[in-house]
């Protein structure tokens, strides 16, 4: 910066050159970046927090839901309004049945990003859960608002207007999912629920059969089909896909019990019914409705007239099923046989 002149009360002339130049310099050197030293601790907690979710999600994916648990809530502690640990959390919470807490994790991360679909979707499903239809509807409704194209969304939707008895818009929905997702496992199983509330048991046995066919290992499909095939008087093959599961999942509750529920009051399969519920109360051994099953099904091995009325149908090919014989045998035999009441 040559040439620099200050002008002093002596109104002398005065070049300083030399301490000109070093402030010239000074002022061209670049100052120290504080900012950047500051970022790289940022980066490397950002990069460890991203890790340590990976780490509970490779934990949910496995199973191992407790493990899962003990560290994010370590790390919801430490990062309470990260919304990407919530998210974290939320999907936990939802795989462990904990709904109040994963409500609260899942509105969380929409409020951090409120153009995240999977929130919505999620959360309609857990006030369905929790008999909010309405609520349920609504946040379906804006998931497919904020997503038209996805089947997630219009899925969540199918379900909530089921449950609200919205039958025909329902249809609408799931008919949109069967144009854009012809041979999906998730929208043959939407469609069969339709069906079987417009009364389409025939129907709804084919698209399940078909969804179960594509993902065997989906076990609720499985005893929805067990369920249709005993409304629509099909107790043989209810009863084969029954053992089919069995022989899997032997220890699988909700199998066994609609296995003896089947057994005792539509075949009439008393010992086999007997089996099933020694097996139940093996598994759990306080369980009063095995119990009652299983006196059920003694008494009924005795009644003399009973077995001779299931024998003559046996023997004339007449249907079987739940019907009056077996009322007023005596105090044990006149249970609610609905498989609720079992």
């Amino acid at each position: 910066m040559p040439g620099v002149v200050f002008h002093l009360k002596s109104k002398r002339l005065i070049l300083i050159l030399p301490f000109v130049a070093f402030i010239y310099e000074s002022s061209l050197a670049p100052w120290p970046n504080h900012g950047a030293a500051a970022q790289g601790p940022l980066s490397s907690n950002q990069a460890s927090l991203a890790d340590s979710i990976k780490v509970v999600d490779r934990l949910i994916a496995d199973g191992s839901l407790l493990a899962a648990r003990s560290k994010i809530e370590t790390l919801l502690s430490v990062y309470p309004e990260d919304s990407a640990v919530a998210l974290s959390a939320a999907r936990l919470y939802q795989k462990m049945g904990l709904s109040a807490f994963a409500i609260m994790q899942y509105e969380k991360t929409r409020r951090a990003k409120p153009l995240l679909l999977e929130p919505l979707v999620a959360l309609s499903k857990l006030h369905l859960e929790n008999l909010s239809t309405e609520l349920a509807v609504e946040l379906a409704r804006r998931a497919v608002q904020l997503d038209p194209s996805s089947r997630d969304a219009r899925l969540a939707l199918v379900s909530a207007l089921l449950a609200e008895q919205s039958v025909k818009q329902a249809k609408v929905q799931a008919d949109a999912l069967a144009q854009r997702f012809p041979h999906d496992p998730d929208v043959d199983h939407a469609l069969a629920s339709v069906a079987q509330a417009f009364g389409e048991n025939k129907k709804a046995i084919d698209l399940l059969a078909k969804a179960v066919e594509s993902r065997p290992e989906e076990q609720a499909w499985q005893l929805e089909l067990v369920d249709l095939y005993i409304a629509n008087g099909d107790y043989e093959r209810s009863r084969s896909v029954l053992l089919a599961i069995l022989l899997r999942e032997p220890q699988s509750l909700d199998t066994l019990e609609r296995l003896a529920h089947l057994d005792e009051f539509y075949l009439h399969e008393y010992m086999d019914a007997r089996a099933c519920y020694r097996k139940i109360l093996t598994i759990l051994p306080d369980s009063a409705s095995a119990q009652a099953g299983l006196d059920r099904c003694l008494v009924k091995q005795g009644d003399l007239a009973l077995n001779f009325r299931n024998f003559i149908r046996r023997i004339l090919n007449l249907p079987l099923g739940p019907i009056k014989d077996e009322e007023g045998v005596s105090d044990l035999l006149t249970p609610d046989t609905s498989y609720g009441a079992q």
